[in-house]
């Protein structure tokens, strides 16, 4: 399982990610389909909105705010050595379709316990 959430730092970045977001989800799926062997359908990704208010001044001086976050989280822990690889394919892709135009970074980690209601065939 994987579970992706795409974090867009400011309302620019966002615009930009509306824009192409089928393209980009694809991206991330097939990625992750790609280095974790898992079925589509144990793919869940999310676009969330820009929450942000501000970055402390430090990182703003230093340009380590990133344009966009991007956080992949499994329950499967056996899958943890796939991490950068998986980090790797992303930026790869990532790089293919924004260029430079939009500073990003990947986040890999194990949800160490979940539960859920659903129903799954």
């Amino acid at each position: 399982m994987a579970y992706i959430e795409i974090f867009p730092k400011s309302a620019a970045a966002q615009a930009q990610l509306t824009e192409c977001c089928a393209q980009l989800m694809e991206m991330l799926q097939d990625a992750v389909r790609s280095v974790f062997k898992v079925p589509e359908h144990d793919i869940i990704i999310e676009l969330d909105q820009c929450k942000v208010l501000a970055f402390n001044a430090s990182a703003v001086r230093a340009a380590a705010v990133p344009d966009v976050a991007i956080k992949v989280s499994t329950s499967d822990v056996e899958l943890r050595p796939e991490f950068q690889a998986l980090c790797d394919q992303i930026v790869s892709g990532w790089n293919a379709q924004f260029g430079d135009s939009l500073g990003v970074e990947v986040w890999v980690s194990v949800i160490e316990a979940w539960g859920c209601n659903l129903s799954f065939d």
